[in-house]
């Protein structure tokens, strides 16, 4: 309320406004009906209203309580509808995660898409955390890396899931090799043979063997041929390195593309079983039938692994299809080792190109 309102209100009952300034006056306050019935509560009836004759002051006090009460009231009961609403939207949202096993199959889409398409890169039980908000699922994963014997953090994901759909993936890196957002042809670190080695490391031998004796490393080998993932451990015979992870031949890896014709990402799973029961590759099954099972459960999910990965593609129904047809091939995959038993594989016929990936100080 303006000084100047209020001083033309005091003219006006004390009869000092003319006709104009007097009908303006009550045109305003008209509009202040719906605080009439509190004002008549404070005076006793609206005939009093009407007939006394009221001090200025008293007016103004009586609108300003009746504005403060009317506002207090609204916010109370927005702040009630707030308090009530909330408490059931949550309660539904727990119930639309918990039916039918939704949000256990939403977390295992997130930790299986990290399995089948990072190299190297797996997850720890006590590491893995969900939330679930309204309507929303927040799934943190910590994932590890081995070099040598050790598993180094790599870094974590938080997956957000607004109702079923992955809609935001954040990835936190501590590593110095982080992987890209979305990889791309001059930026892959294993190859099909009769795909084009579109981000060839010259000098990575050299560097292998510039490194110190007491160092062990993680590196990316690509195969002159296609193997069967149990002829893997002849490429290595004989030296004391271990495979971490087998990258998969599934028909599209020579020319690197997507059906689409997009830049495809590798997919495969990991050489070692996992001793511990939670893990996607634990030690009660091959691991090469838990990939296909990873495979088959993953597609009936593709589009959020495509938006969980560093991937625009997954293409999993060709890719299991030509698997099932031709059986699991693999033309290469991740190593861990002292560095100098892997720098003696220079020289075989066997290994096409190498990526090196993490080095660390001797833990093996």
């Amino acid at each position: 309320m303006s000084e100047e309102w209020k001083q033309k209100l005091q003219k006006y009952y004390g009869g000092h406004l003319s006709d104009e300034e007097a009908e303006e006056i009550e045109r305003d306050l008209e509009k202040l009906d719906a605080y009439q019935e509190l004002i008549s509560e404070e005076l006793g009836s609206e005939k009093d209203v009407q007939d006394e004759d009221l001090p200025p002051e008293k007016v103004n006090k009586i609108l300003k309580n009746s504005i403060r009460n009317a506002r207090f009231s609204s916010v109370a009961y927005v702040i009630m509808i707030i308090l009530l609403i909330y408490p059931i939207m949550t309660m539904a949202s727990y119930i639309y995660y918990g039916w039918g096993g939704k949000a256990e199959d939403l977390i295992y889409v997130a930790i299986e898409t990290v399995y089948v398409t990072e190299p190297n890169v797996s997850l720890e039980e006590m590491q893995i955390k969900e939330n679930v908000g309204l309507f929303t699922l927040d799934v943190n994963m910590d994932l590890y890396k081995r070099v040598g014997k050790e598993d180094i953090k790599l870094g974590d994901w938080k997956v957000t899931y607004e109702m079923d759909k992955a809609e935001l993936i954040k990835r936190n890196y501590i590593s110095e090799n982080a992987p890209m957002e979305i990889p791309y042809y001059d930026t892959k670190k294993l190859y099909h043979p009769k795909a084009e080695i579109t981000n060839k490391d010259p000098d990575a031998w050299d560097s292998l063997e510039k490194l110190p004796e007491g160092t062990v490393a993680e590196v990316y080998v690509s195969l002159n041929e296609l193997k069967k993932p149990e002829d893997m451990i002849g490429v290595t015979e004989g030296l004391d390195v271990e495979w971490r992870w087998y990258a998969i031949d599934t028909g599209l890896e020579a020319s690197g593309k997507s059906l689409e014709g997009g830049y495809l990402t590798p997919i495969g799973y990991p050489a070692q079983p996992d001793p511990d029961g939670w893990s996607p590759y634990h030690n009660r099954k091959p691991n090469d039938q838990q990939f296909m099972e990873s495979l088959r459960f993953l597609e009936k999910y593709e589009q959020q692994a495509v938006d969980i990965a560093h991937a625009k593609w997954l293409d999993l129904d060709h890719r299991i299809e030509y698997i099932e047809d031709h059986g699991l091939k693999s033309y290469g995959g991740v190593i861990t080792g002292p560095t100098k038993e892997i720098l003696k594989l220079r020289n075989s016929e066997s290994i096409r190109t190498i990526h090196i990936g993490e080095v660390r100080l001797w833990n093996w």
